[in-house]
């Protein structure tokens, strides 16, 4: 049976950590902060506790800026700090409360009114902004704050609201649904082929993507597993066939 780290409550303990330093650095200089500042923190923070930002396959230059959205949530939905320091989330936190604003208004509006009031408060939506909202909302989600199905259900709102951004709802549909199921090997609910591609169809047929080439591989999965949830690359080979027996004197999952 495949386990790694699956310690939500130990994420949460990180990042309140995290705040604790933004905190006393915001009133130690009288809110001079930045964002640039808030990420250093962060980093630093997760390089300590060998934490990894929740992510996919790829590491992207602007990584930890768009795990800010984790610090977010956690500040927000878990410790009631947006009433508290109104201020710092206006400067740091601006786009996350916008990109919130937009879910709000996806979920409440019909298709047509939400499109154009998500394009009043973000202008034209990029495929980045697009994929950090989608990336706000599978946060609430993996930290408890919200059901899968409204991750569903703002994936189906926003290919109806944006249809000339299809192909960016998909891609971030695709890694929703690698993060899943590497979230539930490590956890041990998948623990071979058989019941790994059951888990994928079900969240594809769940979520509306009908064209199963665009599912996610074995080997996309894998470094999820390995990378976030530190699963050793040998407890894998009877699940992912992309996965492979370490070399001797090699320590798999140890990133």
């Amino acid at each position: 049976m495949a386990r790694g780290r699956v310690d939500v409550k130990r994420r949460i303990n990180v990042l309140m950590d995290v705040w604790n330093k933004v905190i006393e650095m915001w009133e130690e200089t009288g809110g001079v902060l930045s964002r640039g500042d808030v990420v250093k923190i962060l980093k630093d923070v997760y390089e300590k506790e060998s934490i990894k930002p929740l992510k996919g396959a790829s590491n992207p230059s602007d990584l930890y800026d768009k795990e800010l959205i984790s610090l977010y949530v956690v500040g927000k939905h878990g410790m009631g700090l947006e009433e508290q320091y109104p201020e710092l989330f206006d400067r740091i936190f601006g786009d996350e409360v916008k990109f919130e604003s937009a879910i709000d208004i996806a979920l409440r509006e019909p298709i047509d009114r939400a499109a154009e009031k998500i394009k009043t408060i973000l202008g034209d939506l990029s495929d980045n902004t697009l994929a950090r909202i989608l990336r706000l909302k599978m946060t609430e989600v993996f930290f408890g704050f919200s059901g899968n199905e409204s991750f569903v259900n703002i994936v189906k709102v926003l290919s109806k609201a944006f249809p000339t951004k299809t192909r960016t709802v998909e891609n971030y549909t695709r890694f929703y649904i690698a993060f899943k199921v590497a979230e539930a090997i490590a956890k041990g609910e998948v623990r071979d082929k058989i019941s790994k591609e059951a888990l994928k169809h079900a969240l594809a047929l769940e979520i509306g993507l009908s064209d199963k080439r665009k599912l996610p591989d074995d080997s996309y999965i894998s470094r999820i597993a390995v990378e976030v949830f530190n699963v050793p690359q040998r407890s894998l080979m009877g699940i992912l066939s992309a996965a492979r027996r370490p070399k001797p004197g090699v320590k798999s999952g140890s990133s």
